[in-house]
C-alpha cells in the first residue's frame, strides 16, 4: 500500500491510498486552516459533507464522488478517486486558458438540479441544520472580517449578512469554486464541508465570483470567461423551480460583489491576484456594492481605464 500527500484545499489534509486492487481518495478534516489568517472550524464538518455526497450522489447521479467509508470518530472521508487524466480540475483549466462556456453551463445546470431536488425534499433542513457551521466557514471569514476591514462597506455587508443568516431554502454546497469542480464528461462537485440548509444563491454567487476575478486576473480570456459567467447564469437559472427566478438572481447579483470585496479583504485572499487586479477588483465591488450597476460593466470601464 502506499499514501501520497495530495495539494489543492486548505480545510483538510487529503491523501491518495493505493493497494494493489483499489485508488481512493482519503480525506480529514482540520481544526486549523491553512491560511495564514486565525480561522478554526468545526472538526464535525466531515459528518455534513459526508451526508451531502451520499444525498448527491441519489439527486442527481454522477455529480460527485462516491462515499466508500466513513469513520464518525475522526470525521475522515474515503472517496472513489477520479483519474485526473479524465477528470481536469475547472481551476487549473481556467487559469491555463483552457475556458469552456459550455463546460460553465453544465455546472450552473447541474447546480441547479441539485438546489431544485433538495428544495422538495424538506426533511433536509433537519438533516442539514448547521448554521454555525456555515457561520464559522463563511459568514465570519469571508463577510464579516471584511466589514470591519471595508467601513465603507459595512451597511451594505451587513444587510447581506442579515439575510444570508436567515434564508433558508434549499441545501447548499457552500464552497462551489473551480478548485472543488473536476472537469470530465460532465461536472463533478467536491469538497462540500459548508453542506447546510440556507440560500442557494450563495452558491450561485460563489461560482460566479470565481469566474469575475479570472476576468480581471486573465484579460485576454475576459470574452470567453464572460461568456462563460453568462452560460453559467442562464443554466442555473433555467432550474429554479423553488421560487421566483427573478429573486433568486436579485439575492445572487447582491451577494456577488460582497464575496469579491472578500476575496481581496477577507480571511481567504484570492492568491493568484496581483496588486492591481486586487485594486480593481476592491474598486469595482464597492462601486457595485453603492450603486447596483452590473458588474460587467463595472470591469469594462475600469480594465479600459488601466488599459487605455
Amino acid at each position: 500500500m502506499s499514501a501520497e500527500p495530495l495539494s489543492g484545499g486548505v480545510s483538510s489534509d487529503i491523501w491518495l491510498i493505493r493497494t494493489d486492487d483499489i485508488a481512493l481518495v482519503l480525506k480529514r478534516p482540520r481544526r486549523k486552516l491553512k491560511v495564514e489568517a486565525d480561522w478554526q472550524a468545526p472538526l464535525d464538518r466531515g459528518a455534513s459533507e459526508a451526508a451531502w455526497l451520499e444525498y448527491v450522489s441519489s439527486a442527481v447521479p454522477g455529480s460527485c464522488p462516491r462515499v466508500l467509508g466513513y469513520d464518525e470518530e475522526s470525521f475522515a472521508i474515503a472517496l472513489e478517486y477520479l483519474d485526473p487524466a479524465r477528470h481536469s480540475n475547472w481551476k487549473s483549466d481556467l487559469l491555463a486558458g483552457r475556458v469552456d462556456p459550455a463546460f460553465a453551463g453544465a455546472v450552473g445546470r447541474d447546480l441547479g438540479r441539485i438546489h431544485s431536488a433538495s428544495a422538495r425534499a424538506p426533511e433536509l433542513a433537519f438533516q442539514f441544520d448547521h448554521p454555525d457551521l456555515f457561520e464559522s466557514l463563511r459568514v465570519e471569514p469571508y463577510l464579516v472580517r471584511t466589514a470591519a476591514a471595508v467601513p465603507e462597506a459595512r451597511e451594505a455587508l451587513e444587510s447581506i449578512i442579515g439575510t444570508l443568516r436567515v434564508t433558508r431554502v434549499a441545501l447548499v454546497h457552500g464552497d462551489v469554486s473551480p478548485k472543488n469542480i473536476l472537469a470530465g464528461q460532465h461536472p463533478v462537485f467536491l469538497d462540500a464541508e459548508c453542506a447546510t440548509w440556507s440560500d442557494p444563491a450563495f452558491d450561485a454567487a460563489f461560482c460566479l465570483t470565481h469566474l469575475t476575478l479570472k476576468q480581471i486576473h486573465l484579460p485576454q480570456h475576459a470574452a470567453a470567461l464572460r461568456a462563460s459567467a453568462q452560460e453559467f447564469a442562464g443554466a442555473y437559472q433555467a432550474e429554479i423551480d423553488w421560487e421566483e427566478p427573478a429573486d433568486v438572481a436579485a439575492r445572487v447579483a447582491r451577494i456577488l460583489p460582497a464575496l469579491m470585496l472578500a476575496r481581496v479583504e477577507g480571511a481567504s485572499p484570492a492568491e493568484y491576484l496581483n496588486p492591481a487586479a486586487r485594486d480593481i477588483v476592491r474598486a469595482v465591488a464597492l462601486d457595485a456594492l453603492a450603486t447596483d450597476r452590473p458588474i460587467e460593466d463595472l470591469i469594462n470601464q475600469r480594465q479600459g481605464a488601466v488599459h487605455g
